[in-house]
């Protein structure tokens, strides 16, 4: 089975681009369900959108390959590809250590990967191929220590508030969204912070999310009649258009001497820009937590060099028992 692999992510493109790439998620994703010489994942995160290839025959990768960068020229433009089993191999082992990462180290990328490849229509050659990945980088993560130390966007922005001076004793938060960013901010906010979950569709989820923090759920239409009373308005939906704009935010807030802090770290934007140029709106986006903290321990620093380490390691074996496996009759080979 011949392996390949095409994506774009924030080391490729800026968020623009690869918001308007995400805007055509559903027409890259018909493509692929229509071709049928070759078998086709495609993984979209906050940080890239993916597609991993397989087939028998490299022509018929090649051909596809051809028909989809004549469609889509902009994917193409910007995209990063991988050829061949272990460059795929090294590739998704570093995705899964979260050394490919915005924020270095997470751990929510093996957990969307893991949920991934469970997918019903999931093509039986890459499940084979990425279970392994994915059950490697378990391995890793434990041997070198990543597992135990937690990062993630949840603990950078309570960490810039607390930077920033402002009390959490008693915060207003109202989070946007339901998805797996809002769970961390739910999970990782302060104990005594009163929360405000707004939903559009997925009520059910905003509910459970309130339940567990004695929380309040609110709609989009209502979102900006409790704004006023906010200290922090954080953007986790996935929505493809923009939730919150100027014209949502009331002049009194405007005017009050206490800032209202908003960050969106939604994918696509949640949130309108223009909201950072307006008086006594701190605007700030995952970008920004990046550049603001360091993890001024090391203890992150070393463990993703160990698990670099770790992970060439597992290459250099994975080619000296497929080199053993060439040269030995079919019935001593080693199965995969």
């Amino acid at each position: 089975m011949i392996f390949y692999l095409i994506g774009v992510s924030y080391k490729s493109a800026t968020f623009e681009i690869r918001q308007a790439i995400y805007l055509k998620r559903q027409a890259i994703k018909d493509f692929w369900g229509r071709a049928v010489k070759v078998d086709a994942a495609i993984l979209i995160t906050c940080n890239r959108f993916d597609i991993s290839i397989a087939s028998e025959c490299k022509e018929d990768i090649l051909e596809y390959l051809g028909f989809f960068k004549a469609e889509f020229p902009e994917f193409y433009a910007y995209s990063y590809q991988k050829k061949g089993e272990e460059e795929i191999l090294r590739y998704g082992l570093r995705l899964s250590c979260g050394l490919e990462s915005q924020i270095r180290g997470e751990s929510q990328i093996l957990g969307q990967l893991a949920y991934w490849i469970k997918q019903n229509n999931f093509p039986v050659s890459l499940r084979i191929f990425w279970s392994r990945i994915v059950n490697e980088a378990f391995s890793i993560r434990a041997a070198c220590g990543l597992n135990s130390i937690e990062v993630n966007v949840a603990k950078l922005l309570f960490k810039d508030l607390i930077d920033s001076g402002i009390p959490t004793d008693n915060l207003k938060i109202c989070v946007l969204g339901t998805g797996k960013v809002a769970r961390l901010i739910a999970e990782y906010g302060p104990g005594n912070a009163h929360f405000y979950f707004a939903a559009h569709k997925n009520r059910l989820k905003a509910q459970a999310l309130a339940d567990e923090r004695n929380a309040v759920v609110i709609s989009f239409k209502e979102l900006r009649f409790v704004i006023s009373q906010m200290d922090v308005l954080i953007g986790a939906a996935s929505s493809p258009h923009i939730i919150l704009s100027a014209k949502d935010i009331p002049d009194r807030l405007l005017a009050n001497r206490k800032p209202l802090y908003i960050y969106d770290l939604g994918f696509p934007y949640n949130i309108g820009r223009e909201l950072s140029n307006e008086k006594n709106i701190v605007f700030r986006t995952t970008e920004n937590l990046l550049q603001r903290h360091k993890d001024g321990s090391g203890n992150l620093q070393r463990a993703l060099e160990f698990s670099g380490y770790l992970i060439e390691e597992r290459l250099v074996n994975n080619a000296r028992v497929k080199s053993w496996n060439a040269a030995q009759p079919a019935c001593y080979q080693t199965v995969y």
